[in-house]
């Protein structure tokens, strides 16, 4: 009891008894921390925008049958756009814009917009599709984001999307080139077959030998076909390197690579912490000029530099490492470029050998000169390659049309990545979380506000109960009395009814063991002042003189008197006088309202009273009150802080320690039990003053019989 931990019991028997302090404290606690919660976690407002990506963009400039890109590539280019809508260049791009960055929501940034919108702007696939989520959730006004998320998807079309259309649109004129090419190199053999056929005098309706005119038209058509492959395969390889060296591809790539460089995230981490350094110190002065924030700042700048410096020379060195890489898309797409071209050669010269023995056959029979007719076929390959590469452009033209209606109508449904939701905002997204937070908070706040007090309270260790005395300290419970006062007791009330009926049980103990050991002299005392003895020795008293003994009760308590005040006489010509020999002991005891009972006032206190105290005199008072009186019970003062008890404790039979629940300090006891029977004062038991009683319904119904007042007979007539 007196060392042990903080547990459960103490903690209620704390806050009962510090309740109103716990509830009104721990209340404005919680309220405050809730209030401090509310403003940590403000409003969120989610503001989203969706994006189709399609794995692989129709192409009318070449009319191959592309196979679906692997699923290796298709991660590929979903990490591209990733990491290019979060790219520098985008996001400045969108910053740039003067009525974006008018907003509020940028201009509160300050510095830090692009930093910011990197750090919160969050982009995924969900489900791993084509859709691309562009998702933002702050505190921010969602209207203005709004604004914010379309300028982020409108800048990414235009720097990234835009780029690839324009080497789309380069790779057009390419063709319109070699068409061009094509066209004049005709007209030139059609002229030049123009002038031999003049020359031979021939036309073609002369040559009369179908079968190795059919075979060399067969053939010359199988060289056309091979040289139109070879054409092809030339025109894919080229398409293959332009879409490898793309400047999407390569800034995607760069991007992913700053992403995890760790020197970059060491040059942002220092920044931040620079940067957060400078907030705690601009917090804490008000004066803008002061030295520290000035070193901050010059740090930050510095910090800065350094951080784009490094960022440039990295982006240079990673692009030149991504060209000198190998490709691997390109490589696959060099090594079917050898192999078919390996194929469309052999095919050719295999044909060209055939045509070249048909050719020989046929002027040995005295034809036509076969270069007029390989002229001819050369010129039938050329236009139909002329037409195939018109077809083309031509397809081209219409696809350029029908993506500038859509942009007039404002579709895009021919583009690579489609714009299928505009920023849209839910605002107060996590109004229930918010209040889930501070509520939790709140209470757990005054949780712990309650819980401190209670710790508080615990370490004064106060009387919780009558086992503390009895299990804990080892001193016998003589009995326990309810909370009363002088007052209280003076009338006929229920409390004085209680009191008797419980101090019954201590006058009850009392006189049996007095049978077996010596009680005539018993004094009441307290470890410390406001304890009930003085309501215990008056109680006991009573109780003694109401079961026949002779009782004088002695008001021992010299500086502080109060038993003469409770019995209505003078204080003067008391013990005190006794003590200093002014008057005869039978002089100052008095006798009272009650039978058997007498009072020995405390008198007017001086030195003279409190020394005597210490000498051999008050032994010769006691031994003269052992033989008028049956029992002495003595009011005597507290224990700790004077010396007067322990004085009086060396004339008693035994003391009685009065205790107050709620009140009394179980050290105090503790040490003034320790004082007494050091000075070898035989403790009786102890009294717990202040304890909730339940009145027996025996005790009242007695008490409201004795408050009745008693039936008066008629008087007697004379007949």
């Amino acid at each position: 009891i007196l060392y042990g931990g903080f547990n459960q019991t103490w903690l209620a028997n704390c806050l009962r008894r510090r309740w109103l302090m716990a509830t009104l404290l721990g209340l404005l606690v919680g309220a405050g921390a809730a209030a401090l919660l509310l403003f940590v976690f403000p409003n969120m407002s989610n503001v989203t925008s969706y994006l189709q990506v399609k794995s692989t963009e129709e192409n009318f400039i070449i009319d191959e049958p592309r196979q679906r890109p692997s699923p290796v590539e298709i991660e590929r280019q979903a990490m591209n756009h990733l990491a290019l809508l979060k790219s520098p260049m985008v996001l400045e791009a969108a910053l740039s814009d003067q009525t974006i960055a008018g907003l509020d929501a940028v201009r509160n940034q300050g510095n830090e917009a692009l930093l910011w919108l990197t750090n919160d702007l969050k982009v995924s696939y969900p489900g791993d599709g084509e859709i691309l989520e562009v998702r933002y959730e702050g505190k921010e006004d969602p209207v203005q984001m709004e604004k914010v998320i379309d300028a982020v998807v409108n800048a990414y079309r235009d720097q990234v999307l835009f780029k690839e259309r324009l080497q789309a649109t380069a790779t057009h004129e390419d063709l319109k080139v070699v068409l061009d090419a094509k066209e004049k190199e005709l007209e030139e053999k059609l002229a030049s077959l123009k002038s031999r056929l003049e020359l031979l005098g021939m036309s073609r309706e002369e040559i009369e030998i179908p079968t190795l005119q059919s075979e060399i038209r067969m053939l010359e058509s199988q060289i056309a076909e091979a040289q139109k492959q070879l054409l092809d395969v030339e025109i894919m390889m080229q398409l293959a390197y332009g879409h490898s060296r793309a400047p999407s591809v390569l800034e995607g790539m760069v991007a992913a690579a700053m992403e995890k460089d760790p020197t970059m995230a060491m040059y942002k981490q220092q920044e931040f912490q620079l940067k957060q350094m400078y907030q705690q110190r601009a917090s804490q002065t008000r004066n803008k000029q002061d030295a520290q924030l000035k070193r901050l700042e010059a740090q930050i700048q510095q910090t800065q530099m350094e951080s784009e410096q490094y960022r440039v020379a990295a982006e240079k060195e990673i692009r030149d490492q991504i060209r000198k890489m190998p490709d691997d898309t390109l490589r696959a797409a060099h090594t079917e470029y050898v192999i078919r071209k390996a194929a469309a050669q052999a095919s050719l010269k295999e044909y060209e050998e055939k045509l070249q023995v048909a050719k020989d056959k046929l002027q040995s029979l005295g034809v036509e000169d076969p270069e007029v007719e390989m002229l001819r076929q050369d010129i039938e390959n050329q236009t139909e390659i002329a037409n195939s590469l018109a077809q083309r452009v031509a397809a081209w033209q219409v696809l350029q049309q029908t993506r500038d209606r859509q942009m007039q109508a404002n579709q895009t449904g021919m583009d690579k990545v489609t714009v299928i939701q505009r920023a849209k905002s839910l605002a107060n997204v996590n109004t229930i979380e918010r209040y889930s937070i501070a509520g939790v908070g709140g209470v757990a706040a005054m949780g712990l506000t309650c819980y401190a007090i209670a710790l508080m309270e615990f370490r004064r260790r106060r009387l919780n109960s009558p086992t503390d005395i009895d299990e804990g300290l080892g001193v016998r419970v003589l009995g326990v009395l309810p909370s009363a006062t002088l007052k209280s007791l003076a009338g006929n009330s229920l409390v004085a009814t209680q009191v008797a009926e419980s101090i019954d049980n201590v006058r009850a103990t009392l006189m049996h063991d007095s049978t077996s050991a010596p009680r005539q002299v018993v004094m009441v005392t307290s470890s410390a002042s406001q304890e009930g003895a003085t309501v215990a020795a008056s109680s006991l008293a009573l109780s003694l003189a109401r079961a026949g003994r002779r009782t004088l009760l002695v008001d021992a308590d010299l500086r502080s008197p109060s038993l003469h005040r409770l019995f209505g006489v003078p204080v003067e010509d008391g013990f005190c006088e006794v003590l200093r020999s002014e008057i005869d002991l039978a002089d100052a005891i008095r006798p009272t309202n009650n039978e058997g009972l007498y009072l020995l006032t405390a008198g007017v206190c001086s030195h003279d009273a409190i020394y005597a105290l210490a000498t051999d005199q008050p032994q010769a008072i006691f031994e003269k009150l052992r033989d008028q009186f049956d029992f002495v019970v003595i009011d005597a003062p507290p224990v700790l802080g004077i010396s007067d008890t322990l004085s009086l404790g060396q004339y008693v039979d035994g003391a009685i320690l009065t205790v107050l629940r709620d009140h009394s300090e179980i050290r105090r006891v503790h040490k003034a039990i320790e004082q007494l029977r050091n000075m070898g004062i035989r403790l009786i038991g102890s009294v717990v003053n202040g304890v909730p009683l339940k009145a027996d319904r025996r005790v009242v119904r007695l008490h409201q019989v004795a408050a009745r007042p008693m039936p008066q007979l008629p008087p007697k007539t004379d007949a």
